[in-house]
């Protein structure tokens, strides 16, 4: 791939709904090359501050499951609506996964950089999904926080359920992303 195709895959990247996921999953090599691509993230120390859980087709049922019942514990009275949505988080795209934080607190690497190594791990990870023609998305919030949900996906106290990755052939095409101007992020450094 020459700088410009490179350039090009990385522009034009954006978070694709799971409602807009279809099969085919990737396979097991484009899976594994998604990994690959996460692990030639920068990580100070190569520590790894990172980890999967990739949930197969025999594991969504359990996992919707277990979704529905996080729900109800933080939703009173959920509507069949979303109790219907926290399952389909679980089952609706072809490939899903969760991205686990787990920084060593060893004083060697500060904690704040192996977050940035974390984050740059799941950046080229979701990269590495569009540029294999696929469409991804990373969803979080409360869900992640659910302790009893954390404990059944083996999630150690001192790791962080940062999302759930959700990876498939886009079926329906988003809507084009908004884009930010420069100005709000790069600024002159002015002595």
């Amino acid at each position: 791939m020459t700088a410009d195709a490179l350039l090009s895959t990385m522009l034009a990247r954006r978070s694709v709904s799971p409602r807009r996921l279809g099969p085919p999953a990737p396979s097991a090599e484009q899976l594994g090359l998604m990994v690959d691509a996460a692990l030639r993230a920068p990580d100070h120390g190569r520590l790894l501050p990172w980890r999967l859980i990739e949930f197969g087709d025999a594991q969504r049922a359990e996992l919707a499951q277990l979704f529905e019942d996080e729900k109800w514990r933080r939703t009173p009275d959920p509507t069949p609506q979303d109790i219907e949505r926290a399952r389909a988080h679980a089952t609706q795209t072809p490939t899903m996964l969760a991205f686990v934080v787990r920084p060593e607190s060893d004083g060697k690497v500060p904690v704040h950089e192996q977050w940035l190594a974390a984050g740059a791990a799941l950046g080229q990870l979701v990269l590495a999904a569009h540029a294999m023609g696929f469409g991804a998305i990373v969803l979080s919030g409360e869900r992640c926080k659910d302790s009893t949900l954390r404990a059944a996906l083996g999630i150690a106290p001192e790791e962080t359920l940062a999302g759930f990755v959700s990876i498939g052939t886009i079926v329906s095409p988003p809507p084009p992303a908004a884009r930010t101007p420069r100005s709000h992020v790069l600024s002159s450094w002015k002595p």
